[in-house]
């Protein structure tokens, strides 16, 4: 299984801040900026940012804002984390949501609250070793009861740095383990993501090349209003852990 492996459209994103326009008028469009994976779907040909914390713009709430004007100019950040600054703009044609977002700004950052590690093994092996929880706090039911539809993701990155390759050989059909902690150190919740095949228990990493998984956390994984720690790393294979933390409201 090669390390370019998967790196698997993560649907997910924050929303910062929106801004709207005098009360008494009926608005057309309005500035927002916006945190979260860029997507494009290759059969439709559209390009999105999908939310897990529902968006309120324009009389629509929606997890999905679909980019338009010409979203190609930033296919550089395609499944990567972004800022974008832009105008959405009413657009019933379009369906559902009827709305669409000109991006007129945008550039890539870490997702607030990443943690990040290094395995560095002098000139052999170099690599960046990331962990977001995303979003990092939420909750799961608002003030009148109901859940907020926030679908909560535990994104994991490996960036090989150095020219040489980075083999890994897994022991079993065993691949990634999760686990989720309280803050009074019981664990609460863990899961493990399994390989396809004996086959691909060996993979390889280039330089440049780059590891993404993204794993849904259900409700069960952290229930109740508190601080948690998440930690991921890969199944009986040293140096790749890392535990970001997150708090649920």
């Amino acid at each position: 299984m090669n390390c370019c492996m998967r790196e698997r459209a993560v649907v997910l994103a924050l929303l910062v801040c929106t801004s709207g326009m005098a009360a008494t008028q009926e608005p057309v469009d309005t500035a927002l900026t916006i945190q979260g994976f860029l997507q494009r779907d290759d059969e439709f040909g559209q390009w999105t940012i999908v939310v897990p914390l529902p968006l309120r713009v324009l009389g629509t709430q929606t997890y999905v804002v679909p980019v338009v004007g010409k979203p190609e100019r930033w296919g550089r950040y395609l499944n990567r984390y972004i800022e974008a600054h832009g105008t959405v703009t009413r657009l019933p044609e379009r369906g559902n949501p009827s709305i669409g977002m000109e991006v007129e700004d945008a550039k890539e950052l870490d997702p607030p609250g990443t943690a990040r590690g290094t395995v560095d093994k002098g000139v052999t092996l170099h690599a960046d070793v990331t962990l977001s929880v995303i979003p990092n706090r939420f909750s799961w039911k608002d003030t009148t009861g109901s859940a907020t539809g926030v679908n909560p993701m535990l994104v994991y990155t490996i960036l090989n740095r150095r020219a040489a390759p980075i083999f890994f050989i897994l022991q079993n059909n065993r691949f990634l383990c999760m686990s989720v902690t309280s803050s009074e150190g019981v664990r609460v919740w863990d899961t493990t993501t399994m390989v396809p095949s004996p086959d691909a228990r060996r993979f390889t990493m280039q330089r440049g090349g780059r590891f993404r998984d993204a794993i849904h956390f259900p409700e069960d994984a952290a229930s109740r209003p508190g601080h948690y720690y998440a930690h991921v790393g890969i199944c009986d294979v040293d140096d790749y852990d890392m535990t970001a933390e997150f708090d649920v409201r």
